[in-house]
C-alpha cells in the first residue's frame, strides 16, 4: 500500500500539472471565461501541493488531499466545458476519498478501490476531458503575447 499512494499521486500531478500549464497567461474574451483562466492558473500552485503530500503521515496526506480537491471542485466552468470539468473533478473526488480511505486503515486497503481511481486518471473519459480542457484554455486563455525579441 506504501508505494501505491505515492505512484497514485505522481499520476495525479502529472495529470494536474498538464491541466495547469494550459491554462498559463490570461486573455480570456469574455468574463466567464476569464474568471475560469484565474481559477484554472491556480493549479499550478495546487500541481505544487499535490507534489510535496507526505504518504508517510497519513494525517497530513489525508488534509492535504481534500484541500486540494476541494479547490478542484471550487472552479466553476464556463457551460461549454462544464461536463468535461466535471469528469476531472469527479476523478480527482474518487482518488483523494480513495486514498483517504486507504491512510486511515493502511492495514485493510481495498487494492482494487485504489487501483481504479488511479486508472481513472488515465482512462479514455479523463483523457478526452483533460484534452476538451486543455483546448478550451490554449483558446480562451492564452494570452496573445508578442514572443519575438
Amino acid at each position: 500500500m506504501r508505494s501505491t499512494l505515492p505512484r497514485a499521486g505522481a499520476a495525479a500531478t502529472t495529470l494536474l500539472l498538464a491541466l495547469g500549464l494550459a491554462a498559463c497567461s490570461g486573455g480570456a474574451d469574455d468574463a466567464e471565461a476569464q474568471a475560469f483562466c484565474d481559477s484554472f492558473d491556480a493549479l499550478e500552485d495546487l500541481t505544487t501541493e499535490l507534489g510535496e503530500v507526505d504518504y508517510s503521515d497519513p494525517e497530513a496526506a489525508t488534509s492535504s488531499l481534500e484541500q486540494i480537491t476541494a479547490e478542484i471542485e471550487s472552479i466553476e466552468a464556463p457551460e461549454e466545458i462544464a461536463d468535461d470539468y466535471a469528469v476531472v473533478s469527479s476523478a480527482f473526488r474518487t482518488f483523494t476519498d480513495t486514498a483517504s480511505e486507504a491512510l486511515a486503515d493502511p492495514e485493510n486497503v481495498d487494492q482494487q478501490a485504489m487501483s481504479e481511481a488511479t486508472a481513472a486518471m488515465g482512462g479514455e473519459e479523463f483523457t478526452a476531458a483533460t484534452t476538451a480542457l486543455n483546448d478550451y484554455t490554449n483558446e480562451h486563455c492564452a494570452g496573445a503575447s508578442p514572443t519575438s525579441e
